[in-house]
């Protein structure tokens, strides 16, 4: 089960409406027993505009995190200075699924067990608005992510590791 708190879940949908009709990207992360939401900028449409042959898809049917801004999180997480909790990303007028996509992105960061253990949360938005989300997380067993149940309450997130 992964649970979020409200104010949680609150800044990650507000992120997703800002970003409409373009997918947000994100991290939740914990630092200090306090859990905070950081909005990564979306660099689809740049990487589009460079090399639409490598990159077809924009910012409105795909999502590529800004590394710059990325990076520093996975490398606190390495020194062991936060835990990466969740990576998000909206579906603006689709579904909440994990796409083959999703897959192959998250995949590539699967030899980092900080990464390997934190959950994937995928919004779907309609006309602006959330209307529903699943989560996934890794499982050793299949070899593949996995849906998870998902609740968001005022309890302390009881997560993976």
């Amino acid at each position: 089960m992964f649970h979020l708190p409200a104010n949680v879940w609150e800044a990650v949908c507000k992120h997703a409406a800002q970003t409409y009709p373009d997918e947000c990207c994100g991290v939740i992360v914990e630092r200090n027993r306090t859990l905070e939401v950081v909005p990564v900028t979306n660099v689809q449409n740049e990487l589009h505009a460079r090399d639409p042959q490598t990159f077809p898809r924009t910012a409105r049917t795909a999502y590529s995190m800004k590394y710059e801004e990325v990076a520093p999180l996975l490398e606190a997480a390495y020194r062991g200075e936060l835990r990466l909790v969740a990576f998000y990303h909206s579906h603006p007028e689709h579904d909440a699924y994990f796409s083959a996509e999703d897959r192959a992105a998250a995949e590539g960061w699967l030899e980092d067990p900080q990464y390997a253990r934190a959950f994937q949360v995928v919004l779907s938005l309609r006309g602006g608005k959330v209307v529903d989300a699943a989560a996934f997380a890794w499982s050793p067993e299949t070899k593949d992510f996995v849906p998870v149940p998902m609740a968001v309450d005022e309890t302390p997130l009881s997560g993976r590791g």
